[in-house]
């Protein structure tokens, strides 16, 4: 029997390897594929006809704003503007999560310095210090006294933008290796999940710091803890990463248009095709 092959519309600013292997595997799943470069297209309010929208700027702003756009079109995309922003925001995802009653470090928001060295006394050291937005490891910080808090303090306030002068002030976690773990949901579906290791002299763990990964095997606790982060956030294509405390698993950071090739690397699955797989499904139904 023949399936309607609808229009996918893939939003990017920067098109990166992970862009390029959703365009193939949708083109290769019978879908005809438009690029849309957000940084390049105007998206009117009204008047766009409906189509399969996948969210894929770099950008959380631009995701964001896309798919609210889309939204207001009666679109659904994939991500919504929810899932973007409120996973793109740390402070709204650690809210959601909390509201949730999904295990999460321990943790409080201080909107200030000032309100920041009052957590960091009731904290204790170490602890870490993160602004609300950010990925990739930037700006989040290991502060080991007060000689590293003061410093953190005093550059964080030099930020124009107030989002910025936020401090999310967190428990050290001390993890076995300080590695992490990052699961892969797709639907309601656990790709499956993999260890990150940091690379020398590096203390976080992500990729895109030089962090190794290694597959994880027999990581049905860890699905299941990720996939109710992502039914949390509402997400549909969403990565959650779990640290292994001495509470047991918590979830520290959820991604809203995750990068995957660390992901493909160590696990051998093809996430792009399993992405084309779920709007065929979806299509279908």
């Amino acid at each position: 029997m023949r399936w309607f092959h609808p229009v996918v519309k893939v939003y990017y600013d920067m098109p990166r390897i992970e862009e390029k292997l959703i365009i193939k595997a949708l083109e290769d799943a019978g879908f005809k594929v438009e690029p849309i470069n957000v940084t390049k297209t105007p998206l009117p309010l009204s008047g766009i006809q409906e189509h399969i929208a996948l969210i894929r700027a770099v950008s959380m702003f631009r995701s964001t704003y896309t798919a609210a756009v889309l939204e207001a079109n009666g679109i659904k995309p994939i991500n919504s503007s929810f899932t973007i922003m409120f996973s793109g925001d740390k402070v709204l995802t650690y809210s959601v999560l909390a509201a949730n009653n999904i295990p999460i470090p321990k943790t409080m928001i201080t909107l200030n310095g000032e309100s920041a060295e009052k957590a960091y006394a009731e904290m204790g050291f170490p602890l870490v210090d993160k602004p609300p937005l950010g990925s990739w490891g930037r700006l989040v910080t290991l502060i080991r006294d007060w000689h590293e808090a003061k410093i953190v303090i005093e550059h964080r306030s030099m930020f124009n933008t107030p989002q910025m002068k936020v401090h999310i002030v967190q428990e050290y976690v001390k993890m076995p290796e300080n590695r992490d773990i990052r699961c892969f949901i797709i639907g309601d579906r656990c790709l499956g999940c993999i260890y990150r290791k940091p690379s020398e002299g590096e203390w976080r763990s992500n990729v895109a710091l030089g962090g190794k990964v290694e597959a994880l095997e027999n990581c049905e606790e860890e699905c299941e803890l990720a996939i109710k982060a992502a039914r949390a956030l509402k997400g549909k294509v969403i990565s959650i990463d779990i640290f292994e405390s001495e509470r047991g698993l918590i979830v520290n950071e959820v991604n809203g248009v995750p990068e995957f090739k660390g992901f493909m690397r160590a696990t051998g699955v093809n996430v792009a095709e399993n992405i084309a797989e779920y709007i065929k499904a979806k299509v279908k139904r």
